[in-house]
C-alpha cells in the first residue's frame, strides 16, 4: 500500500512542492549576499529533476505544486502579480530546458554521456535560464525595486538561475535513477576514499576561499585549489558523487560570501559575486563533463567485458565444433574434396571477366568436338579481338580498360547459347565455340555481336566511349582439331584488321586467307 501512495502523481506533486519551497527559502535566506545579491537559485533544479524523470502527463501537476510554492515564498516580499509572474518565468525556464533536452537526447534523459551533458550545459544554463532571465529582469524593473540597469538584472538572474540549475539538476537526477533502479550502495573501501576526499576538500576550501593575507599576497586564484578535489570525485565516482562535491564547494563559497568573506582583492560586492559565479561555473561545467566522460568511458568498458565474455563463449562453442568435425573424418575428406573442387573451378575461370579462360577452353573445346565427331555433328568458331583496345589502355588506364572488356560481356551473351563454350584467351580476344550451328547462322551471330559492340556506349573515368571489334569466322570441317580451327578463325580474324576492323571475316578453305561477309541484314 505504501508504495503505491510513494509512487501516485499527486503525492509527488507535493513532494516536488515542497522542495521547490525549501529551495527558494534555502534562496532567499542562504544565497543572499548582505547586499542583497542572490549567488545562485536552487529551487528550479527540483522542478527540472520532476520534468526529467517522469512521463510529461505529470508536468501540469507539478507545475501547479511549484506555482503555489513560488507564492508562499514570495508573497511576504513581494505582490501576488510579481509571485506569481516569477513563478511563471521559473516553470516555463525549465519547460523550455526538459524539452530541449529530451528533444536532443530523448525521454529517458541521463549524465551517462559527453552528449548528454554538452545538451544539458546548452539547453538549461545556457539558453533556457538566459531567455527565463529576460522576463525576470522584466519583472523586476516593473516592480521599481532595483537601482541597476536592466542588463545587469538579467545577467544576475541568469547567473543565479544558470548556476542552481548546473549544480543541483545532475545531483537531484542522479538521485532519482539510484533510488528508481536501486543501486548498490559504496563498499567500505569507496566509502572511506569519499570521507577521505570530501574531508581534505573542506579543509582546503576553509583557507582557499576565506581572504587571509589576500592584502599581502594579492593570489587571486586559491579557489582553484579545490579543482583537484572536483577531477578526483568525477574520476574515481559516479556522477552523484561528482555532484555533491560540486555542491559542498558551492556552499562553502555561498556560505563564506553571504557572510562577507573572499578571496579575491578588494572589489565591490557585485563583483565579487560574478566572480564566485563565474569560479561555481568553471566547477560545475568541469564536474558535470568529466563525469559524465568517465561514466561514458565506464559503460564502454562494460560492453566491452560483456563482448569479451560473449567471444570466449563463441569460441568455446567454436573449439566444440572443431573437435567433433575432427573426429569425422569422412565429413573432413569431403570438405577437403568440395574444395579441390572450388580450386579446379578457380583454375579454370579467367580472374577478369568470369568466363572461361584458355586452359578450360581447350580442353572444353576438344571434349566437344570429340563428341561432335561422333554423332555427325556441325560447329563454328568465332574468334573475336577488340580493336585498338591499346589506346583505352593508354589513355584512360588498365583499371578502365579492364572495365570495359567487363562490358563487352553482355553484348556476346545476348546471342549465345548457354551451352555455347564463351572464353577470354588473351589480353582482348575471345573465342566462341558454337556447336550444331552452320556457317551462315554463325556469321549472323557474329554480325549481331559486333554492331550491339559498335552501338554501345563503355564507362570509362571521363564519360562514355565507344569501341568496335573485329571477328573471323571459320567452320569445322569434322576433321581437323581444335588447334587448327582456332588458327583458321584467327586467319580470318587477321584478315578483318587488315580489312578496316569493325568487321566479320570468314575462313575460306583450302586457303590461307578470310572472305568478308556480306553486310546485309543478320
Amino acid at each position: 500500500m505504501v508504495p503505491n501512495v510513494l509512487s501516485h502523481p499527486l503525492f509527488r506533486a507535493v513532494i516536488v512542492g515542497l522542495l521547490y519551497y525549501s529551495g527558494a527559502w534555502l534562496g532567499v535566506h542562504q544565497t543572499i549576499t548582505p547586499d542583497g545579491i542572490a549567488v545562485f537559485w536552487p529551487p528550479n533544479a527540483v522542478l527540472l529533476t520532476a520534468f526529467l524523470t517522469t512521463p510529461r502527463i505529470q508536468w501540469p501537476l507539478y507545475a501547479l505544486a511549484t506555482l503555489s510554492a513560488e507564492c508562499l515564498a514570495d508573497i511576504p516580499a513581494f505582490p501576488l502579480w510579481a509571485a506569481l509572474s516569477f513563478g511563471t518565468v521559473n516553470i516555463l525556464e525549465t519547460l523550455i530546458a526538459a524539452l530541449m533536452i529530451q528533444r536532443l537526447t530523448g525521454k529517458q534523459f541521463r549524465f551517462d554521456s559527453l552528449k548528454s551533458a554538452l545538451v544539458f550545459l546548452v539547453s538549461a544554463p545556457a539558453i533556457a535560464s538566459a531567455t527565463a532571465a529576460i522576463m525576470g529582469a522584466t519583472v523586476y524593473m516593473l516592480l521599481g525595486r532595483s537601482d541597476s540597469s536592466f542588463l545587469a538584472m538579467w545577467r544576475l538572474w541568469w547567473f543565479g538561475d544558470a548556476l542552481g540549475l548546473m549544480i543541483l539538476t545532475p545531483l537531484l537526477v542522479t538521485l532519482c535513477h539510484a533510488v528508481k533502479y536501486r543501486l548498490v550502495p559504496f563498499k567500505m573501501a569507496k566509502l572511506a576514499e569519499l570521507t577521505l576526499l570530501w574531508v581534505g576538500m573542506i579543509l582546503t576550501g576553509s583557507n582557499a576561499l576565506i581572504d587571509t593575507s589576500i592584502n599581502e599576497l594579492h593570489f587571486h586564484l586559491t579557489p582553484m585549489l579545490l579543482l583537484p578535489f572536483v577531477v578526483w570525485a568525477a574520476t574515481r565516482f559516479n556522477t552523484a558523487i561528482a555532484a555533491s562535491t560540486t555542491a559542498i564547494i558551492a556552499g562553502m563559497s555561498t556560505g563564506y560570501l553571504v557572510s562577507g568573506i573572499h578571496p579575491y582583492a578588494t572589489t565591490l560586492p557585485q563583483f565579487a559575486v560574478w566572480q564566485t559565479q563565474e569560479y561555481l561555473a568553471v566547477v560545475s561545467i568541469i564536474s558535470i563533463g568529466l563525469s559524465a566522460l568517465m561514466q561514458e568511458l565506464r559503460d564502454q568498458r562494460h560492453r566491452l567485458e560483456f563482448a569479451t565474455e560473449a567471444l570466449k563463449y563463441q569460441n568455446e562453442l567454436l573449439e566444440e565444433k572443431v573437435q567433433e568435425r575432427t573426429q569425422s573424418l569422412e565429413q573432413a575428406n569431403s570438405e577437403l574434396t568440395s574444395l579441390n573442387s572450388r580450386l579446379k573451378e578457380l583454375a579454370s575461370t579467367d580472374h577478369l571477366t568470369g568466363i572461361a579462360n584458355r586452359r578450360q577452353f581447350y580442353e572444353a573445346g576438344e571434349r566437344e568436338l570429340h563428341r561432335l565427331k561422333h554423332s555427325q555433328g556441325t560447329a563454328v568458331l568465332i574468334a573475336l579481338d577488340l580493336d585498338h583496345f591499346k589506346t583505352i589502355n593508354d589513355q584512360y588506364g588498365h583499371e578502365a580498360g579492364d572495365n570495359v572488356l567487363r562490358q563487352t560481356l553482355p553484348p556476346v551473351k545476348n546471342n549465345i547459347r548457354p551451352s555455347d563454350l564463351f572464353a577470354r584467351v588473351g589480353g582482348e580476344e575471345f573465342l566462341i565455340l558454337l556447336p550444331n550451328v552452320e556457317e551462315a547462322t554463325a556469321v549472323r551471330i557474329a554480325e549481331r555481336i559486333r554492331e550491339q559492340i559498335a552501338t554501345a556506349k563503355f564507362e570509362v573515368p571521363s564519360g562514355t566511349t565507344r569501341i568496335t571489334v573485329s571477328l573471323g569466322v571459320a567452320e569445322w570441317d569434322q576433321a581437323c582439331d581444335l588447334s587448327t580451327l582456332i588458327n583458321r578463325a584467327d586467319i580470318a580474324l587477321y584478315q578483318a584488321k587488315r580489312g578496316g576492323r569493325n568487321c566479320t571475316y570468314t575462313y575460306l578453305a583450302g586457303t590461307e586467307e578470310g572472305g568478308q561477309v556480306d553486310p546485309g541484314p543478320v
